[in-house]
């Protein structure tokens, strides 16, 4: 039998001191795991298609090649270029007309004047049609750029930007058998653009989609 020192008392106090320990430890131990949290993943899986189908086409329907031979002075030739939409797609679209120039004899306001890099053809622009920009002059031409005031819906297409176009009043042989009149369409989404002058803008800091047209 083992030998109890102290008194009563005494030994009281030392059970209900251990007991008090033992109890500081489990609180210590439980505010421990109190840290650990419960937590769950849940994730929503939604299926997006692209649609990328932006296309033009470019058309001259009313331009004839035996008529654009042996112009004379004055004289006019259909040439109507029209974009269509062939994509699915909604595009704004700008059309950029490059026009030969001559330095030479010519009517200018009802006289006689010589004139330097004149545009050798003039034509008028259709409403719905405005001219963005200066024109450019390089390398015998000179550029035009005409964006179309509208948003483009898939499947639809402008007026022609211009019906005919007519050969300057020249008063001599300004040294040109052979030319061309360019025009090149170019396309661009409308999604994200509030006007066709803010969407050419931007398109003209990225790739260009175009057609060109040879006439």
């Amino acid at each position: 039998m083992s030998e109890q020192t102290g008194t009563a008392p005494e030994r009281s106090m030392k059970r209900i001191g251990a007991a008090a320990a033992c109890g500081l430890l489990a609180c210590t131990i439980g505010a421990g795991a109190a840290a650990a949290y419960l937590t769950g993943i849940a994730t929503a899986e939604n299926p997006f298609t692209l649609d990328t189908d932006l296309k033009i086409e470019l058309t001259e329907p009313s331009f004839s090649a035996a008529a654009a031979k042996d112009l004379k002075p004055l004289q006019s030739v259909a040439k109507d270029p029209t974009i269509a939409n062939t994509g699915s797609v909604p595009a704004y679209v700008a059309a950029d007309v490059k026009v030969p120039v001559f330095s030479g004899g010519a009517i200018k306001d009802g006289a006689a004047a010589e004139l330097t890099d004149a545009d050798l053809f003039s034509y008028t622009v259709n409403s719905g049609w405005k001219q963005i920009g200066e024109a450019q002059l390089a390398d015998g031409f000179r550029t035009y750029r005409y964006v179309y005031d509208a948003e483009l819906a898939a499947g639809a297409k402008t007026p022609s930007v211009f019906d005919a176009v007519t050969l300057a009043n020249l008063t001599e042989d300004v040294g040109i058998s052979e030319t061309t009149i360019d025009v090149t369409a170019h396309a661009i989404q409308s999604e994200g653009f509030a006007n066709a002058t803010e969407a050419c803008t931007a398109y003209d800091a990225q790739a260009r989609l175009s057609v060109t047209a040879n006439a």
